[in-house]
């Protein structure tokens, strides 16, 4: 049976075995349409939620701003009254600290609220597993959802804990009991990522041991009008509360998730923008070929008096099947792709995170469905709408400006890698060449970026991390003026595989209205040193210079070269810009460092010999193998024994952890950009070979061996390589560049370059060798060619 189709191919005669495979082409076509652009928008949208995973915590949560750490400057239980009425402060949240042995550890800490406030009112967590503690239960605990205990396992609920809290006066002899901590609740909460994690219990245990065990308070901050004004609650808190009491600003802390979360954030961009481009370059080339198949009646119906809108019309109406089938695939698709994103460290921060129907995904993307779908279709439905004297077949404009290539067959294949192949091919070569390029400089782009994270992470100076470990001492073989015995930091330098010691005193005071974390460094009497990590300018020498963090710096609203005031009253000459080691109570780019005398000076009115709490003084070491460090510390713990009182690894800070655990995804991409830079490739080859069989048959017959139509294919291969290596690599390297220059400044990290030599030109063979084993199928397809037959059906 014969039917017209009226709208189909402008009149043209289809039997039913036609139509159903027309319309089977045009659903699936809209299939896959619908899959690229739901898969590209749910990666849009899912880099959007990435930006706002640590907010929507915080906004879900009524997360607190800041925290004024009273136990740094020795107080136990502070008043807070005047710090509670000034402007800025909108609520005061008391807390305090439970000191003791957890889970075999003796310097365990965990948290209390101190009334209904804290975990109720403010910084309220989701309980992701059990339930809150009972308020009135002294037993009873909640713990967060990414610190393990239980020997390095993550706590489930029903788990126990065994705590002995310390007693308040080691020497009375009065010890609380040990109690078992019955785990009732797993919670998420911002508190993990700005400021610290770990486990919380009822205030029915200060009620119950409040007498006997030692607790310290401190308090949280919910600021009356933003972060804005932290800079007037760090001076208050001076004056109101002790002076130099130090204030973390959780505002700031926060780019211990979003330094990471910005590059997940840029990543799933990248994803988005890669799935769209090679969408629209693949299916957008077979929805414009769909739309064009009335080219072939074109010049009839134009004869008989059809306008060329009406012919564009008659090209589209088949493709509603299209738009509609793309339209819900899109929507669809984008809701449940949905569920994978956010990923990495954003996946773990989103409260929110699962199958999310968003109006504003759905509404994106139908849009972006329509618009595409109905954009190419048009495009291609005038195009073949054009009378035929305008279709005049062109010869490549960037073929004419090459150099004649020797032998032939080279020249021809190099025609072939930037010509289409002619008017009735309805193909171009841009799709392969842009896809070699794009490939090549997005690779080479992300693998700038990796050497950048790979040698940051090798290097953790540049985050202020200037040794590998710290010995504690006893508390007999420090001195305020000396540091740490000589005896004792000789004992450790003379240990195999030491490279450097240095005595590193650390000291809260206040200097102009912040309190900062003072150090000083001791340099032993012989042998290499371990120095604080110096971002510009020079280290103390004399007694009035001091070395400030960059943070520290631009909250006193001061300059190399400007004088800050001193705690003893005296002043000191800013020298130099410097990181440091980082805490819970401090960024690494907060800080002070000065001399020795003048460090002693600060600290000496607050240092007790016999029960130091607030002067701490440790032995920096520094390997010479920076690879294998937990081996050497338990070497050197071994080696020193009872004669210190521990010896621990150097906590790297969490920005440089985060981007650490983000380098999966960059890695994934450049797998992915790598397959699509090889499907464009592979596709052009294969396309090439099915469109010029007429052209391989002429050659062929004019003398060309099989091997020589095989050299062709390979020309056109290597070619289009070049093509994308010329062009990829230096894009690639600026981009690369740029990137990690965005993710230093933004830690803020030391700046090194990324760019290393042997990774970027181990692109230029692998990019070679790969288009080449594309090339072997589509070669021998094109040599197998039958002139004969070829020719005859012509």
């Amino acid at each position: 049976m014969i039917v017209v189709v009226r709208g189909t191919s402008a009149g043209t005669l289809w039997s039913k075995g036609d139509i159903r495979s027309r319309l089977a082409s045009l659903v699936v076509l809209g299939v896959l349409a619908g899959l690229t652009i739901g898969v590209a928008t749910a990666a849009f949208d899912g880099a959007r939620r990435t930006d706002s995973a640590l907010t929507r915590l915080r906004e879900r949560t009524n997360a607190s701003d800041a925290v004024v750490f009273a136990t740094q400057a020795d107080l136990i239980t502070p008043d807070w009254t005047k710090l509670s009425h000034r402007p800025e402060v909108a609520k005061v949240i008391r807390w305090a600290l439970a000191f003791g042995t957890i889970d075999g550890d003796p310097d365990g800490v965990l948290f209390m609220p101190v009334d209904d406030v804290w975990l109720n009112q403010v910084d309220h967590p989701i309980v992701v597993a059990g339930r809150m503690f009972d308020p009135r239960a002294a037993d009873e605990i909640v713990v967060t959802d990414d610190v393990p205990y239980n020997n390095g396992k993550m706590p489930k609920v029903g788990d126990t804990l065994p705590f002995a809290p310390a007693p308040i006066d080691p020497t009375s002899g009065a010890a609380p009991p040990p109690v078992t901590m019955h785990v009732v609740g797993i919670i998420h909460t911002p508190l993990s990522y700005v400021f610290t994690g770990g486990g919380f219990l009822s205030p029915g245990f200060r009620d119950k041991y409040g007498g006997v065990a030692s607790i310290a308070e401190n308090a949280l901050i919910k600021l009356a009008h933003g972060p804005a004004e932290i800079g007037l609650l760090r001076r208050d808190a001076s004056t109101d509360v002790a002076e130099g009491v130090p204030v973390l600003d959780f505002h700031v802390t926060a780019r211990r998730v979003t330094a990471t979360t910005d590059v997940e954030g840029a990543m799933l961009r990248l994803l988005a923008a890669i799935v769209a481009l090679a969408g629209f370059a693949f299916i957008g080339q077979a929805l414009a070929r769909s739309a064009a198949t009335i080219a072939s009646d074109a010049p009839t119906l134009r004869a008989l008096g059809m306008t060329k809108r009406e012919l564009v019309l008659a090209a589209m109406r088949p493709h509603v099947i299209t738009f509609a089938v793309a339209v819900v695939v899109a929507t669809f698709t984008a809701v449940v792709a949905s569920r994978w994103f956010p990923v990495g460290l954003a996946a773990q921060v989103d409260p929110d995170r699962g199958i999310r129907v968003s109006v504003v995904t759905i509404a994106i993307a139908v849009v972006v469905a329509l618009l595409l779908t109905v954009t190419v279709a048009v495009a291609g439905a005038a195009r073949a709408a054009r009378s035929t004297d305008q279709r005049v077949a062109r010869r490549g404009a960037w073929s004419s400006l090459l150099p004649v290539a020797r032998p032939v067959v080279a020249r021809i294949g190099t025609r072939f890698a930037f010509e289409s192949g002619g008017v009735k091919r309805k193909a171009s070569a841009w799709p392969a060449l842009i896809g070699a390029a794009a490939a090549v400089a997005g690779v080479v782009a992300i693998v700038t970026v990796n050497n950048g994270l790979a040698n940051a992470i090798d290097h953790p100076e540049v985050a202020g991390v200037a040794w590998d470990a710290t010995v504690v001492p006893k508390q007999d073989d420090i001195t305020l003026d000396s540091g740490v015995r000589s005896a004792v930091v000789e004992k450790i330098a003379h240990q195999p595989g030491v490279e450097a010691v240095s005595s590193i005193g650390r000291y809260v005071t206040q200097i102009g209205d912040l309190g900062v974390p003072v150090f000083t460094v001791v340099d032993p009497n012989t042998g290499p040193t371990v120095r604080i990590v110096t971002l510009s300018g020079r280290a103390p020498e004399r007694d009035d210079e001091i070395v400030l963090g960059p943070s520290t710096a631009r909250d006193l609203g001061v300059r190399t070269g400007d004088d800050v005031d001193l705690a003893d009253g005296s002043s000191a000459k800013v020298v130099g810009l410097g990181l440091f080691p980082s805490d819970v109570h401090a960024q690494f780019d907060e800080g002070a460092w000065v001399t020795p005398p003048r460090w002693s000076r600060l600290a000496a009115p607050s240092y007790d010999a016999s029960d130091n709490q607030t002067v701490g003084m440790l032995v920096a070491v520094r390997f010479s193998d920076h690879h294998h460090t937990d081996a050497q510390i338990a070497a050197l713990s071994s080696a020193m024994g009872s004669s210190v009182e521990t010896v621990l690894a150097v906590d790297k800070p969490s920005e440089l952890t985060n981007l650490h655990n983000v380098r999966t995804l960059p890695t994934v991409l450049a797998v992915f950009l790598a397959v699509l830079g090889a499907v464009a490739v592979g596709h052009a080859l294969f396309s090439s070979v099915h469109r010029r069989k007429r052209d391989f048959a002429v050659m062929e017959s004019l003398g060309v061996t099989r091997g020589g139509v095989r050299a062709i294919i390979t020309t056109q291969a290597t070619v289009v390589a070049i093509a994308g290596v010329v062009v990829g690599v230096p894009v690639g390297l600026i981009a690369g560049r740029a990137g990690w220059q965005a993710i230093t400044d933004r830690v803020p990290l030391t700046f090194r370059s990324p760019f290393t030599a042997l990774s970027v030109l181990a692109v230029v063979p692998i990019a070679l060798l790969a288009v080449n084993m594309l090339a072997i199928v589509p070669a021998r397809r094109a040599s197998n060619v039958k002139p004969a037959l070829v020719l005859r059906s012509e």
